[in-house]
């Protein structure tokens, strides 16, 4: 009984005011057009502002403050195609994209993971000349879930922002495998 009443609610027509009049819709073609409009607005689907277009996968994103840390990839990414950037500012208006250009991860980005007891994390590094960015996410006994970005210079930390939400990430070894990415060889101690 409740599963035909949910198919006779869907398929009863509704009114839509268009231009030149009215155009019938029945309420699932809403929720059709609902949902395209939310899957290719991935920032609504996570409910966060992010520097990655409908068109991008995030990877990482999170709140610092009045900016938006993201970094943002092709859906055709992988060791020899698509792109991987770190982006970094007020949204819609990044001050910092690394790499500039959208080229493939092979060179201008390494990753890792880190073991704790009773917990790990993962990361990526993105380097401009002496700069490094580092994206990070863990979680430790005793300590919990920290996430963030890591600024340092010639190998020592100037800075660390800490996300204020929850972030996205699909940081791990999982993403190092499927778009070749090269294994950190520097030191990362989490802030």
């Amino acid at each position: 009984m409740l599963i035909r009443s949910v198919i006779d609610f869907l398929d009863k027509p509704t009114i839509r005011p268009i231009d030149d009049g009215y155009k019938m819709l029945k309420p699932i073609n809403w929720i059709i057009m609902v949902l395209g409009f939310l899957i290719g607005c991935p920032s609504l689907v996570y409910g966060q502002p992010s520097h990655c277009t409908s068109q991008e996968l995030i990877i990482f994103n999170c709140s610092i403050g009045k900016k938006i840390a993201s970094v943002c990839a092709s859906h055709s990414l992988s060791p020899q195609s698509g792109y991987l950037q770190y982006r970094f500012g007020v949204v819609g208006s990044p001050e910092l994209i690394i790499p500039n250009r959208k080229i493939p991860p092979n060179h201008s980005v390494s990753g890792n993971t880190l073991t704790f007891a009773g917990g790990g994390g993962a990361y990526l590094r993105f380097i401009r000349k002496r700069y490094h960015y580092i994206v990070y996410t863990a979680i430790g006994r005793g300590w919990g879930e920290k996430s963030g970005v890591s600024v340092e210079k010639n190998g020592q930390r100037l800075s660390n922002f800490i996300c204020r939400d929850q972030p996205i990430s699909e940081l791990g070894t999982d993403l190092w495998e499927q778009i070749g990415i090269t294994k950190d060889t520097n030191d990362f101690d989490l802030p």
